[in-house]
């Protein structure tokens, strides 16, 4: 599917935000709006922003509904969640995708989001973006970045500070995100052709046994042996067990999930749920080269 980038994000534009997972407090969002309209933006809070259900922001047609009316609104040219979370994937058979292709814009959040970054490009061919939430727009160390991607003012992206686990240049479209709601996708029609991509990948708080278990799960449901690159963020907080240690480190995984392939591996890039989340494009067409990650053309 053709990729189609999103128009850029200009200053005076309205962002809409809504809650794609968990259910937030309002003054957290509240602030958050403070700060980007002081910084000439304005922003739309979404009714449904606000809805509980459990742990949940509300049922999942409530997010579907939301979701949908803000892909419509002509006034609305970005979509931020207000936070991560649990749950958004059980609205993806409720999108309005239609909707969604003959009007775009941006669509940016990680962690949870990962299920429809890469679900609305699978089903659109609409690129959207790997990046903060809105609650943390104000203490987020690569806003500066961030608005650079989403305003079209830069299409480069600085890895060379990565460790390299295998060298190389490659060229693909970048999918992923989170590895735990990204391997959740396998077998269902939201998951993007990994033919020939750059994955990216990153995680939080998991144990390392069951990071094992998803990377095997991507290696024997057949996506890494076509990708063109695998860069890899942060696995923070990880966990092990106290008794018996698993024993194996990301690196040993990583390498042997990976066995045979003559792809670059990337290390320690700088997005994940730790102090950096650089913004990176869903389903751009990219280049990898001498440590800069290069998506053209921009629209």
């Amino acid at each position: 599917m053709n990729s189609l980038y999103p128009p850029a994000l200009n200053k005076g534009d309205t962002i809409g935000v809504m809650s794609t997972s968990c259910h937030v407090d309002e003054k957290s969002v509240l602030q958050a709006k403070g700060f980007i309209e002081s910084q000439g933006y304005q922003a739309f809070i979404h009714p449904q922003t606000y809805a509980k259900c459990n742990q949940s922001a509300g049922t999942a047609q409530e997010k579907a509904d939301a979701f949908n009316e803000l892909f419509a609104s002509p006034e609305i040219k970005a979509i931020f969640s207000s936070r991560g979370g649990n749950r958004a994937s059980t609205f993806l058979d409720k999108i309005d995708y239609g909707t969604a292709k003959i009007n775009p814009k941006t669509l940016i959040g990680y962690s949870d989001l990962t299920a429809l970054t890469n679900a609305i490009h699978a089903k659109t061919g609409l690129i959207s973006f790997h990046g903060p939430l809105f609650r943390e727009l104000e203490t987020h160390h690569d806003y500066e970045q961030m608005l650079s991607i989403l305003s079209h003012e830069t299409s480069d992206i600085d890895l060379s500070n990565c460790q390299v686990l295998k060298g190389g240049n490659a060229q693909g479209k970048i999918f992923g995100g989170n590895l735990s709601v990204f391997q959740g996708l396998i077998g269902t029609p939201y998951m993007p052709d990994l033919t020939g991509a750059i994955l990216i990948l990153e995680d939080v708080a998991d144990h390392i046994s069951r990071y094992d278990r998803m990377f095997c799960h991507l290696k024997n449901a057949g996506l890494l042996k076509n990708l063109s690159a695998l860069i890899i963020g942060s696995f923070s907080n990880m966990k092990d067990s106290d008794t018996n240690p698993f024993g194996f480190s990301l690196e040993d995984i990583i390498l042997e999930h990976t066995d045979g392939l003559d792809i670059p591996i990337l290390t320690n890039a700088p997005f994940g749920h730790a102090d950096r989340l650089i913004t990176m494009p869903i389903g751009a067409n990219a280049t990898l080269k001498n440590g800069t990650l290069s998506f053209k053309p921009l629209s």
